[in-house]
């Protein structure tokens, strides 16, 4: 009973609840048992609010189904504010700091009937790739991806059935990939993000991360619309789904994706993928998407500053308490002259407008891209190829906040090692449920999705 309701879709162990058939309590007790026993190894959790969600649990077992996620066992990154729960982003400078109110979408899951189980690892404030703290499921010698790895990590080890994470420049997509889940990069102010610990403005994204494109957009359905209380969330709302037979799906060339350093096996999976999404969509056409290069400085430039701005009263009070690669940054960031943040601004404001031609001009609806033009890399790494992380892993991430698109991250497929490979497709602004479409049909036509890690069922 207990391995098939832990390896149950958010949807499906929603429905079972919706309908009495499982309670909360079971559901909430069956996920606690699962961490205890694989959390050693995997390390996906911060904290963990055992005694406060079965109590949840109880009261949703005891009243009416209260929304679309009654009794569904949620994580949180650890960046995400919750009630009198340390929310400490894995950053010694904020030890021992409590928030007295919910963040927005922690107030959105719960009036949906979520619970909330935990708090998930990070990098250092959210600022890496590799979430040091986490391993993967598939294989602990290797790592998460970040700086979501915590979250992704608690999904594909079966501990829960959604989690939310922060995507900044691959954040959501690069663990999700890593660790063969599905994640939304969503669209920049589509989410709230208010009671959140940010590193940028407006660089910095909101996105469920899930087994299945269709729990992603169950999770996202509740958290998405205008919030006041985050002057940039945005007042448009997401778009219709399209139909996705009548969609032009985007390929770029190889020499774009050699450009980037992707491997063999990457390259592989992409290629397979658009085989299979071929038969999906209505057609296929060959695009080149912008380039990114010019954007990973200026971008950089921007985030930097922005967090330097963030945590400047940090920063006063409690310089000496961050890591050396978090200090640095943020250093680099109070340095970046008011010249080179118009500069930088005006960069990324052309490569937002080049990406809108490229859908509207070559009319395409969206495209297909790598995560990562790697692939999942052993725990501990701090650089590749002579290149700090970061850029040696974002070439196909970073230029899609820039840009403020949405992108999905499906599994699609595995290494010679066991490891998972995935792919991202992005979309026209507000276009997640078009994205999220097109992943539930192509997550129909595959099975990489229903693979379970052995650490999950061993």
């Amino acid at each position: 009973m207990t391995a098939d309701l832990l390896n149950r879709s958010l949807v499906g162990v929603s429905r079972s609840l919706a309908n009495r058939e499982v309670s909360a309590a079971e559901v909430v007790a069956a996920v606690l048992e699962q961490i205890e026993r694989t959390d050693e190894t995997v390390g996906a959790f911060s904290s963990v609010q055992a005694g406060a969600a079965l109590a949840r649990a109880n009261e949703l077992d005891e009243g009416p189904v209260v929304g679309p996620l009654h009794g569904v066992p949620i994580a949180l990154k650890d960046l995400i504010f919750t009630t009198g729960v340390a929310t400490e982003a894995n950053c010694d400078a904020l030890a021992g700091f409590v928030p007295d109110h919910n963040a927005t979408v922690v107030d959105r899951l719960a009036g949906a009937g979520a619970i909330i189980i935990g708090k998930t690892n990070t990098h250092e404030l959210a600022f890496g790739v590799s979430c040091p703290v986490s391993h993967n499921p598939w294989n602990p010698d290797r790592m998460t991806g970040g700086s979501s790895g915590g979250s992704a990590a608690a999904v594909s080890a079966r501990q829960v059935f959604g989690a939310l994470g922060t995507d900044t420049g691959g954040s959501v997509r690069i663990p999700a990939n890593y660790c063969g889940i599905t994640g939304i990069k969503t669209t920049r102010g589509a989410v709230p993000r208010a009671g959140i610990h940010l590193i940028s403005w407006t660089y910095d994204t909101v996105g469920p991360m899930a087994r299945t494109a269709e729990d992603c957009l169950a999770l996202l359905e509740v958290m998405a619309g205008h919030a006041a209380d985050d002057p940039y969330s945005a007042k448009q709302p997401l778009l219709p789904a399209a139909e996705v037979d009548g969609l032009t799906l985007g390929v770029p060339p190889e020499a774009w994706l050699h450009n980037a350093g992707t491997v063999e096996a990457v390259g592989a999976t992409l290629h397979t993928a658009v085989e299979t999404l071929a038969a999906i969509v209505g057609q296929v056409r060959a695009v080149t998407p912008p380039s990114g290069k010019d954007h990973a400085q200026h971008g950089s430039a921007i985030v930097f500053a922005e967090s330097a701005a963030l945590t400047a009263t940090l920063r006063a009070e409690a310089n000496d308490r961050f890591g050396d690669e978090v200090r640095g940054i943020l250093s680099a960031g109070a340095e970046v002259s008011g010249v080179d943040l118009a500069t930088a601004q005006d960069v990324r404001q052309q490569l937002q407008q080049d990406w809108q031609m490229l859908f509207d001009e070559q009319g395409v609806d969206l495209i297909i891209a790598p995560v990562n033009p790697n692939q999942v890399l052993p725990h501990g790494l701090t650089e590749l190829g002579g290149l700090p992380l970061i850029p040696a892993t974002t070439q196909f991430t970073f230029p899609v906040n820039g840009a403020g698109l949405p992108a999905i991250a499906l599994p699609g497929g595995f290494d010679a090692d066991g490891l998972p490979i995935g792919f991202q497709l992005i979309g026209r602004p507000f276009s997640e449920r078009t994205l999220a479409a097109v992943g539930a049909a192509f997550q129909t036509a595959t099975g990489h999705h229903l693979q379970v890690p052995a650490v999950a069922s061993s």
